[in-house]
């Protein structure tokens, strides 16, 4: 494998997320005291992210420890809070995802797996052969999360403490945190042309003031074929939001790894639909097509 260099590039981003990381400030951080210990998950993009000829964000569910809220406070305390954003950036970059190698419940080898295919038309089995070419598609990737603080379930992992409850502290960061969890933050900060959401949950509220519509003749909860996907569609928005099973989910659903693979080249597929949908009605608009 090649070696890597500086993965994450998140300029775009900055002057979207600076106001709302200082209001997000301005409300929480005299409620993190002994509460919660990390600063706020911010959807962020890869170094190449900019300049590729399909901009994808994948959205997963929340982290798993994430920058030290300190990082965060001494951002604010030195009016420099694109320090913040640039830490946050890189907390998961290229050479980090692939450190999951083939774990089938990672959500990176699920993202990688996918990305490769989409944009090279091939299936890579195993991700840790991957060359520089591969590498630098990967360098194309927007991340997300639906819940930009961690949950309790996980916390409760972190922390070894199975009955953690939320405090009312920890209620205010999760509300005030809301911004970098809405698709319209995503859109309007990166202008992808999709989002694949990995968590087969319902989270209405990533849709906030937008009109997104869920696409009922493009609905499949298949359990026999193992196929799962949500299709969400807006007229204000070019973008096009494809939702699935978030991988750890695999495993408790009976998947082998035949049915990853099936469920991976099946989005691979929606994706292609929608693209030659989109050429047919080029052409269409060209003449072309009578």
């Amino acid at each position: 494998m090649g070696a890597t260099v500086n993965n994450c590039k998140d300029e775009q981003g900055l002057d979207y997320f600076v106001p709302l990381l200082k209001e997000f400030c301005e409300k929480t951080l005299a409620q993190y005291d002994k509460v919660y210990d990390q600063g706020p998950f911010i959807p962020y993009t890869m170094a190449n992210y900019d300049s590729a000829p399909v901009k994808i964000m994948y959205v997963g569910r929340d982290t798993y420890y994430w920058e030290p809220v300190e990082t965060l406070k001494k951002a604010y305390q030195e009016n420099k809070l694109e320090n913040y954003l640039k830490a946050n950036a890189n907390c998961v970059d290229v050479d980090k995802m692939l450190t999951w190698k083939n774990n089938s419940g990672s959500f990176w080898n699920m993202v990688d797996k996918l990305h490769l295919l989409i944009r090279t038309g091939k299936y890579y089995t195993d991700i840790t052969s991957i060359g520089e070419e591969e590498i630098n598609i990967l360098k194309e990737i927007g991340y997300g999360n639906l819940h930009s603080i961690e949950l309790l379930q996980t916390l409760a992992k972190r922390y070894e403490e199975p009955g953690i409850i939320a405090t009312p502290e920890y209620l205010k960061i999760c509300k005030a945190a809301k911004p970098f969890e809405m698709i319209k933050s995503i859109i309007e900060a990166y202008h992808p042309h999709y989002i694949f959401v990995f968590s087969w949950i319902e989270k209405n509220d990533f849709f906030d003031d937008t009109d997104f519509l869920w696409q009922e003749n493009m609905y499949i909860e298949d359990s026999v074929n193992k196929k799962y996907r949500a299709v969400y569609l807006s007229k204000q928005y070019k973008t096009k939001v494809i939702w699935t099973l978030h991988p750890n989910a695999l495993w408790r659903r009976g998947f082998k790894k035949e049915d990853v693979e099936d469920l991976i080249q099946f989005l691979a597929r929606t994706y292609n639909t929608f693209e030659s949908q989109k050429s047919n009605l080029l052409q269409r608009s060209r003449g072309q097509i009578h």
